[in-house]
């Protein structure tokens, strides 16, 4: 049974002495980690793990800014919870306002929750509203817009209406019959390290994604309520970025057939990439901001538990004059989550961590790709920013991946916790043919605080992890 759980077949251990449903994916008990600090874990042992992952992708301040503790501390002592379905909160209506400013025009309302899987579940039920008061509102009325168009492989989070928009097998697994019933359809996902056809440039590439997706319209002629993807993706492909032209070519074609464009950015927004929300890099307002974008993650550095959705003007009209939109949740736009959301996202603008973020990105990927340049397992170093994937093969030159028996990457993230004491994160599955999934992929997304000593350190821990591990495969010792 571990197979239906554990990527890289390991077998998953109970810890009889802990009274949680251990959820680890890997062969061990969780460590008992009782303090931490800027960019390391402190475990009961009273060892420090370096954290390249951000747990995972989370702390972008580090693990006890003291700062945003006070103003937890301050808003606790005025009122912690207030029902948003009655009344709304100054911390809400401020982080909103933030958001809705630095988006630069794209955005006008925005709804709070509390996790990545809730606002892709808001996001869905937001499409269909939109959708179906288009269609009552039309002269004269239209049949409603119900398809929706994802991208293969992805993720999108771990509710069952989430899982249904993900095109990720493993998460999927035995809940598929679970899921939304939603009509729902996938097209490629960018991966130039294996799409590239030979003498094909990635320009080409690009429009024959584009072309993908067209026909894929078409197919669904008129039926299509929105299109889903990641800018960068996450654990279903490492950290693969958009192609460069791809982002604008994915908003002209949603426009064509009269579809929202909606952007997950729950990893790689809120500055994961250098820039606070991941298509910023791609083009302007105009040409690259989508029609509704999800985040989570670094939105509250991990001092609460808080996600959002952003949505244009025109989207937030229809929803307001079909009366409103017809969800939410008890824990919505939460008063202490959204205090330390706002101090958070207010400490990264005023102290300008998202250069640092560019910066050390840069050197991070510098570092790698020289350190491991003749590394006979790493195929490709991809990414954007402090989000960073490495992808591991059996076979350099022809990109052949080891079998999931084999356990690289789960083997390579033992290790690296286990004698190096870095915290990384395993992809799950990339490659997926003849209805088998394999790759091996793991994902560095250190903090936005990290400085260039802490970068070397991570580029350096994470090079003899490999090499261990390589020479223990290079040997045949499994």
């Amino acid at each position: 049974m571990s197979g239906l759980n554990d990527p890289t077949c390991g077998e998953a251990a109970d810890d009889v002495n802990s009274a949680i449903l251990n959820r680890t994916l890997y062969s061990k008990p969780a460590e008992l980690v009782v303090a931490g600090h800027d960019s390391y874990l402190v475990t009961d042992s009273n060892t420090e793990i370096l954290d390249a992952t951000a747990g995972p992708g989370v702390t972008c301040l580090g693990h006890s800014n003291k700062e945003v503790h006070q103003a937890i501390i301050d808003q606790m002592q005025k009122i912690s919870y207030v029902y948003s379905g009655h009344n709304t909160t100054q911390p809400a209506e401020e982080l909103a306002a933030f958001l809705v400013k630095e988006s630069q025009g794209a955005f006008a309302k925005v709804l709070i929750n509390s996790g990545g899987s809730e606002s892709t579940e808001t996001a869905i039920k937001i499409v269909r509203q939109y959708s179906l008061a288009k269609s009552l509102t039309a002269n004269p009325p239209t049949a409603t817009r119900e398809h929706i168009i994802s991208r293969f492989p992805s993720y999108h989070g771990n509710t069952l209406g989430a899982l249904a928009v993900s095109g990720h097998p493993l998460r999927k697994g035995i809940f598929t019959p679970y899921l939304s019933a939603a009509p729902v359809s996938f097209v490629s996902t960018c991966y130039p390290y294996r799409q590239l056809r030979e003498g094909e440039t990635e320009e080409q590439l690009c429009q024959r994604l584009l072309q993908e997706l067209d026909d894929e319209f078409q197919k669904h002629d008129g039926n299509v309520a929105a299109f889903w993807m990641e800018p960068v993706s996450g654990t279903s492909q490492a950290c693969t970025p958009s192609l460069k032209g791809y982002i604008p070519g994915v908003k002209k074609l949603c426009k064509k057939h009269g579809a929202l464009l909606v952007m997950d950015e729950i990893l790689c927004g809120m500055g994961r990439t250098g820039y606070l929300f991941s298509w910023m890099e791609d083009g302007s307002v105009e040409d690259a901001a989508p029609d509704i974008m999800t985040c989570a993650k670094a939105l509250g550095g991990g001092y609460g538990p808080v996600s959002a959705v952003l949505m244009t003007a025109e989207v937030a009209r229809v929803l307001n004059d079909s009366g409103g939109y017809n969800g939410g949740f008890t824990y919505q736009s939460h008063t202490l989550a959204c205090t330390a959301s706002l101090a958070v996202q207010r400490i990264l603008k005023r102290d300008n961590l998202l250069e640092n973020v560019r910066r050390m990105g840069g050197l991070l990927f510098s570092l790698l790709r020289e350190k491991l340049k003749d590394a006979p397992y790493v195929g490709d170093i991809r990414g954007r920013g402090l989000q960073i994937g490495v992808e591991f093969v059996k076979d350099r030159s022809t990109k052949e991946t080891f079998p999931p028996t084999a356990r690289f990457a789960g083997r390579l993230l033992e290790y690296a916790w286990d004698k190096e004491r870095l915290s990384m994160l395993l992809g799950m599955g990339t490659v997926h043919e003849g209805g088998k999934i394999s790759g091996d992929t793991i994902l560095l997304l250190p903090m936005y605080i990290i400085k260039e000593e802490e970068v070397h350190q991570i580029a350096d821990r994470f090079t003899r992890s490999v090499e261990a591990v390589s020479a223990v495969f290079a040997q045949g010792l499994l």
